[in-house]
């Protein structure tokens, strides 16, 4: 079946889960509460488009029916809980958002400018209040820091939603976005510029340090069989880190000073974020029954209070800090099923200026629980464009548009243009 030449629907989508997320995100209400009354306009009406495109012909797309079959069935598994209606809405939102991807052809050009377009709202707001012309998040609210430089102390660059988080790795997506896909975009330089100052500004170690291994990826990763291994090996090592925190965090790491434990050597390297994975992986192992692994208890059951590098007492916390672990607590089986999907599209549409950003999404999610979920809809739509709308071709086939908006294949280092794509 072949996609509608025409991309308004699922444009018209986009900007709405752009604007949704601004606002809900100026919207201080305890919890997620604002972002699932945002989010259930687009529910609502691509639901809808779906009814209309289906009772419209004979033809059923496969691919969308198949998705169905499977996470139609995970919606409704279980009473429903508060703490399960997040994973339930972002089952649904991601699968719309399938059928949207599925339906509509998406030019680069027209989805560049809605990710360009949305962060610079998104951040004009921000550095607003962050300069004081703007009262959008109280001073209780703020999880932002202060740095010493030459003698001045600087406030970190923090998002409307109140935290540095908010808007490091989005800003680092949209820089590492305009590097190296939206090539020949207009303003192109503008965003590279405006999104590097605003990454640097949150004094954050992790963007930056993520922005500079995809761009090492871009020279050493060669064909897709590499970029699976880039993908799974920081995987595997991973696990590796919770299965030592898990059964012997005391014991002492190989080349390490007389004292030294894995405990107190991953604390500094996560920045204490590995006192929480202990506990609620211990809570995950031990815990957890078979209706757990369809809907999961990410709630007060899975509070560990730890201290920061930074010396702030965290109480009463259950935010992992991390998108894998998030996922995987909230809803083992959806995980496993996303996670197989983004393996798959990988070994088939992954092309070569196309897996720097999806390497840099991968690594920014250890350390950051809202990369993929219901907050900020970047790095969801950016993957699933990136695996869904960019068609299959060899891995070194460069996807980007020229200056004139098309979208076409560029052949690294052969200068042959390849099939205009839209």
């Amino acid at each position: 079946m072949t996609k509608s030449k025409i991309g308004g629907p699922a444009l018209v989508g986009f900007y709405y889960l752009f604007f949704a997320f601004i606002v809900a995100s100026m919207v201080w209400v305890d919890g997620n509460t604002a972002f699932y009354v945002s989010i259930v306009p687009f529910l609502v009406t691509a639901a809808f488009l779906v009814v209309i495109c289906f009772g419209s012909r004979r033809a059923i797309n496969i691919r969308f029916l198949l998705i169905c079959m499977v996470l139609v069935p995970l919606l409704f598994v279980g009473p429903l809980e508060r703490h399960t209606l997040y994973i339930r809405l972002f089952a649904l939102e991601f699968l719309l958002l399938f059928f949207l991807f599925t339906e509509f052809e998406v030019s680069l050009a027209a989805f560049s400018r809605c990710l360009n377009l949305s962060y610079v709202m998104y951040f004009a707001l921000s550095f607003m209040d962050w300069l004081g012309f703007l009262p959008l998040v109280s001073e209780d609210s703020k999880n932002s820091f202060f740095i010493s430089l030459g003698g001045f102390t600087i406030e970190t660059l923090y998002g409307i939603g109140g935290s540095t988080a908010d808007i490091d790795s989005y800003s680092g997506l949209v820089l590492i976005w305009n590097l190296f896909v939206n090539r020949g975009g207009r303003y192109r330089l503008v965003m590279i510029g405006l999104s590097a100052m605003a990454m640097l500004l949150t004094f954050r170690f992790t963007p930056v340090v993520a922005l500079f291994v995809a761009c090492f990826s871009y020279l050493f990763v060669r064909n897709r069989l590499l970029a699976m291994l880039a993908l799974i090996m920081p995987a595997l090592g991973f696990i590796a880190v919770l299965t030592i925190l898990h059964f012997n965090p005391s014991a002492q790491p190989p080349l390490m000073p007389t004292g030294t434990s894995w405990y107190s050597l991953l604390w500094d390297a996560t920045h204490a974020r590995s006192s929480i994975w202990v506990g609620q992986v211990h809570y995950y192992l031990t815990e957890f029954r078979l209706g757990d692994f369809f809907l999961g208890p990410m709630d007060e059951r899975m509070t560990v209070d730890f201290i920061d590098d930074d010396g702030r007492v965290h109480k009463d916390s259950y935010n992992p800090h991390n998108t894998y672990l998030a996922l995987l607590f909230r809803s083992t089986i959806l995980f496993a099923i996303i996670y197989a999907l983004f393996l798959w599209a990988m070994s088939r549409r992954a092309r070569h200026n196309t897996f720097p950003v999806i390497f840099f999404i991968s690594i920014v999610a250890y350390t950051n629980a809202s990369i993929m979920g219901l907050q900020n809809p970047a790095f969801l739509l950016v993957t699933m464009f990136l695996l869904m709308a960019v068609p299959r071709g060899h891995f070194r086939e460069h996807f980007r548009h020229d200056f004139g908006g098309k979208a076409h294949e560029l052949r690294t280092g052969s200068g042959i243009q390849g099939q205009a794509l839209c």
